[in-house]
């Protein structure tokens, strides 16, 4: 590939002109020279090698997104709207920032510190960890961070939080289903810890404020993976004969339980009432709707890459600060009236 340098031979002028020019830099070079420049930078099909100007910089200009399976035997997280609203959240913003995206997913901490060590990162938005899991990363790497839906303060510099009230937008969700006559609700998720347990607390607080129960019973454990879900459908089936509404951690495990239910013969919401969380395109696509909780999956990754920048840009700014977004609840057709009495 033709260089700056005989770029700058061809023309018969120096190399930072041609550098000023390349880079939209040329104020000061004459509308002719530009002209010549291009005419020769398009003759010989130029293109600026990106790797050795971020090398010169110090800066790779590369935002890594780091996901944390909780299981080996977990889906693949793409196909959950919220992750992959999230992730085109982050790559529209850090495209318009003049950023590129490495995505990297695992179940294993020290496998992640390692993959971490390995790239020079500018920042980092991180999906999926508890606060203990952050403090072990950042040990190794002092890179801005982004965390997203970590529910725990964290007490650290180069970090910024984003989430939401997770457990007030449950207790909502709650409050209404109950609302709606119900009395015999189960919660299901498939883990008990950060954003998980919050909306479990805000379930069980809403159900303890109207004199009903809400212990372990009521919590019914999704287990992911395509077979075991499938294996676990079976036990949600036999467990949902107990309840007559069902409010799920998510409107992926929401749709994936409708699904199965209705399947082995239960009607939605006839026989059984079922509310998600996220109000992703499958709550609006499914049938019946889906009643749920609204939040902008996109926002939030939008906001890391900007918050994110913000701190790479500036040093000075790289202070703990947390983000909390906005919830609303949304109904639909999944959750019935029933007899108040």
């Amino acid at each position: 590939m033709v260089t700056i340098k005989e770029i700058a031979g061809i023309v018969g002028v120096s190399t930072t002109t041609v550098s000023n020019v390349i880079h939209g830099k040329a104020k000061e070079v004459s509308p002719a020279t530009v002209e010549k420049i291009q005419k020769v930078l398009k003759e010989y099909n130029y293109t600026p090698n990106i790797s050795a100007r971020n090398l010169a910089s110090n800066r790779s200009r590369i935002i890594g997104v780091i996901m944390k399976s909780q299981y080996e035997y977990e889906n693949n997280r793409f196909v959950d709207p919220f992750v992959s609203e999230l992730l085109g959240g982050v790559l529209k913003r850090a495209n318009q920032n003049g950023y590129s995206v490495m995505v990297y997913n695992t179940c294993d901490i020290q496998e992640l510190k390692r993959y971490i060590m390995s790239w020079n990162m500018d920042g980092m938005v991180m999906v999926g960890f508890v606060a203990e899991e952050i403090y072990s990363i950042q040990a190794v790497c002092s890179r801005p961070m982004a965390i997203i839906d970590v529910c725990d303060y964290l007490d650290m510099e180069n970090c910024i939080s984003i989430g939401l009230e997770d457990r007030e937008a449950m207790y909502h969700m709650v409050r209404h289903v109950i609302s709606c006559g119900h009395k015999k609700i189960a919660f299901l998720a498939d883990n008990d810890v950060n954003v998980d347990h919050e909306r479990k607390i805000g379930f069980q607080r809403a159900m303890s404020e109207a004199g009903l129960e809400a212990g372990e019973r009521e919590f019914i454990k999704i287990i992911p993976g395509d077979y075991h879900l499938l294996v676990n459908m079976d036990e949600i089936y036999q467990r949902s004969f107990a309840y007559t509404a069902l409010v799920c951690v998510s409107d992926y495990y929401a749709v994936h339980v409708m699904n199965g239910l209705k399947d082995r013969g239960r009607k939605v919401p006839e026989d059984i009432s079922i509310a998600g969380f996220d109000d992703s395109y499958l709550s609006h696509f499914v049938r019946p709707a889906l009643t749920t909780v609204h939040q902008d999956a996109e926002q939030k990754g939008k906001t890391a890459v900007e918050q994110l920048c913000a701190m790479i840009e500036n040093p000075e700014a790289r202070c703990y600060q947390k983000i909390v977004f906005p919830t609303e609840l949304v109904i639909r057709d999944s959750i019935r009236k029933i007899d108040l009495l």
